[in-house]
């Protein structure tokens, strides 16, 4: 069976363009370079999940026309990844139900502190008005099967800190990380495709940079690798460019194929 993977955001916490910037990608008309928080839509015809939940949820799902979703899973709680989970209320106010979102038992913790008001509704006294929403820790060992899709969660390493990245089929999607470990390489491979986290040409030191990217790609014998996550500096005809055969930059509303 096949699944869509579509790129709802490729930027990075700030956005392209950034807030009282007017560098050339800022002020670039090519819409490849207008890049909302990273974030992803995985779909069939019947099943629906959603990677990550930033700010900039409501625009992307009213462009991405996403009418329901079934499942929510976070690769980790910086703002950029999380601080849309409010606008989840208008799916789970049309289904009726709450809303499963995974995550690992730490982000489970710092959302149930940080958004308490969605768990404290015990009396239901604001009906469908906020997210109604089931936190549920993710086993890295296990897949987790929602509806035609089964997900993989792939641990990454982000700086000093921790993300989880996802397997779908023959499509993994690496965003904000630094590192791979060594036990996650198992996970990743017989890939058809790769989005992993690449900000920029410059060494990072919570993301991966384009030349780091490109060797994991190279490790995995990935054939088509995808780089989001992108800063303001990469204007996106230029840089593509430069990158070698089967690297691409991502962009947003970019559509990714893979098969069950």
């Amino acid at each position: 069976m096949d699944f869509t993977l579509t790129l709802l955001g490729t930027g990075t916490s700030h956005g392209v363009p950034m807030i009282g910037c007017d560098c050339p990608v800022c002020r670039s008309t090519d819409p490849r370079d207008r890049r909302l928080r990273s974030a992803a839509w995985v779909h069939t015809n019947d099943t629906s999940v959603l990677i990550d939940i930033g700010p900039d949820l409501r625009e992307q799902a009213i462009r991405q026309r996403i009418m329901s979703v079934d499942a929510v899973f976070l690769t980790h709680t910086h703002a950029d990844h999380l601080h849309g989970i409010d606008d989840l209320r208008g799916f789970t106010r049309l289904r009726r139900r709450a809303l499963p979102l995974y995550a690992r038992k730490h982000d489970c913790d710092f959302i149930r502190s940080h958004f308490d008001y969605i768990f404290t509704d015990d009396d239901f006294k604001h009906g469908w008005l906020i997210p109604r929403i089931e936190l549920h820790e993710l086993d890295c060992l296990t897949p987790i099967r929602v509806g035609a899709l089964s997900i993989q969660p792939v641990p990454l390493i982000h700086g000093h800190s921790h993300a989880m990245g996802y397997r779908i089929g023959n499509v993994a999607y690496l965003t904000d990380c630094s590192a791979i470990p060594e036990s996650s390489y198992p996970l990743l491979q017989g890939l058809d495709a790769m989005v992993i986290d690449g900000l920029r040409w410059q060494p990072h030191g919570t993301h991966l940079c384009f030349e780091q990217a490109i060797a994991e790609a190279e490790r995995l014998q990935v054939p088509k690798t995808y780089l989001t996550h992108l800063t303001h500096d990469i204007a996106y005809a230029e840089n593509q460019a430069k990158l070698p055969p089967g690297v691409f930059l991502a962009y947003d509303g970019m559509n990714i194929t893979g098969n069950l």
